[in-house]
């Protein structure tokens, strides 16, 4: 929802954006930079805590794209042809 409010000497916008639980999503990336798979190798903890701090408002303003929910929606879809074309292989091999 986007709602502008206009008096004589400012524009007001605002706009309803999905709830963010920032805390848990710095907690993911700093879980995800720590994680030996990921090839960065042996970073002290707060020097990941500052990348995560950086890279913060970045992966807030992406989600909070229409870009991404664009992506979100495209992928929904996908996984439910790719779900009822698994039903329909199984289906077939039964019959």
């Amino acid at each position: 929802m986007i709602d502008i409010l206009k008096d004589k000497h400012t524009t007001w916008v605002y706009l309803e954006l999905p709830q963010i639980n920032v805390d848990a999503l710095r907690k993911r990336i700093i879980a995800i930079l720590k994680d030996k798979h990921g090839g960065i190798g042996m970073i002290p903890d707060d020097e990941i805590e500052a990348l995560a701090d950086v890279l913060l408002p970045g992966v807030i303003k992406f989600f909070s794209s229409d870009e991404w929910r664009a992506e979100l929606e495209a992928w929904k879809k996908e996984q439910e042809l790719l779900a009822q074309n698994k039903i329909q292989a199984t289906e077939n091999k039964v019959s």
